[in-house]
């Protein structure tokens, strides 16, 4: 499905007495990681070993290092992995997500990786019914908080960080693995006393957890195909044909604003020639004709070859960009 906000907007004015409007369209793309494709059910599996509570967090007044904090983090896989989850899920990109809470992890130690054997994911991917696993092998949290005085006031800061180790099976054999990285800062304004800037930071269980949830949430997005907002152009100038087929692309009529710009094409005016064909090209791109849309895309780089100016050449640009989005999407099923 194509969505587009139609509420088309003036944005410049280019040097030819011309204009240009646009108007925003979501266009379909893959996967940051492309490690689920074909995958229509999917399990997720927690592999992890608990973070042992006086691991990683640092605490510094002045510049002094302070005894550490003691932080229980042994929900924070859980939260990763449901966000995870209740993300892919909710994308509708899968037939089925399911979560497998317990950890299939039987070592003790967390500071050492263990990963499940094939013959460990190929039976859970059969015992489950998926075609692939999302597994997450271990998830390091650890934070920083300081504060000290700043103009005869004080400051406070929450550095929360992460890392985390995944692994991709496909059922019949196919792995990858990945890690991420991650943090997220927090600051306090000035403050009169120290406890005022503290008190202005979450505190380091919610902030890790928080961030925990953020892991799972980004992980999901990378492994789904999106939706994603873009700008498609339309070129205006007197010339009434122009006109009269931007009149009717307000109003959706794509194959009347393709019959009123053809014209321009071979016509006395060889200024909207080229604008004319771009034109078109997104009126055929509406339709999800995606091959008459590459064909005159490639006719308006050609046609503002013939100017041979500045502005020619930017537009010519502008345009090859736009082709290599079209001849992509052609190049996928449904022209997705």
């Amino acid at each position: 499905m194509r969505h587009f906000f139609l509420s088309i907007l003036l944005v410049l004015a280019l040097p030819i007495s011309a204009q240009q409007w646009y108007f925003s369209v979501d266009e379909y793309c893959a996967a940051e990681r492309p490690l689920l494709k074909d995958s229509r059910q999917v399990l997720l599996v927690n592999n992890t070993i608990p973070q042992p509570e006086d691991f990683g967090h640092s605490i510094a007044v002045d510049g002094v290092p302070r005894e550490n904090d003691r932080v229980a983090l042994d929900q924070a896989p859980l939260h990763c992995l449901f966000t995870a989850t209740q993300s892919m899920d909710e994308s509708m990109e899968y037939e089925r997500v399911e979560l497998l809470e317990i950890s299939q992890n039987s070592s003790a130690d967390f500071y050492h990786r263990n990963q499940l054997s094939r013959s460990q994911m190929q039976a859970l991917c059969e015992e489950y019914e998926v075609q692939a696993l999302l597994i997450l092998n271990q998830l390091v949290l650890y934070n920083i908080l300081e504060s000290f005085p700043s103009d005869d006031m004080y400051y406070a800061y929450l550095q929360a960080c992460s890392q985390s180790h995944w692994t991709v099976y496909r059922r019949g054999g196919h792995l990858d693995v990945f890690t991420t990285s991650d943090t997220i800062l927090w600051e306090s304004e000035l403050s009169y006393t120290r406890q005022q800037a503290l008190r202005q930071l979450p505190s380091t269980d919610d902030a890790l957890m928080y961030l925990a949830r953020e892991v799972g949430e980004k992980v999901a997005t990378s492994l789904t195909p999106q939706w994603q907002p873009a700008k498609r152009y339309l070129y205006d100038t007197k010339n009434p044909a122009i006109q009269a087929g931007l009149q009717s692309f307000r109003f959706q009529h794509w194959d009347d604003a393709i019959a009123a710009w053809l014209p321009c094409i071979n016509g006395m005016d060889k200024k909207a020639a080229p604008m004319a064909a771009a034109n078109i090209a997104i009126a055929y791109e509406m339709l999800g004709d995606y091959a008459s849309a590459c064909d005159y895309a490639q006719r308006a780089i050609r046609l503002f070859g013939a100017w041979k100016t500045a502005y020619a050449r930017q537009q010519q640009a502008n345009i090859r960009y736009y082709l290599a989005q079209l001849q992509a999407r052609q190049a996928k099923p449904h022209g997705q």
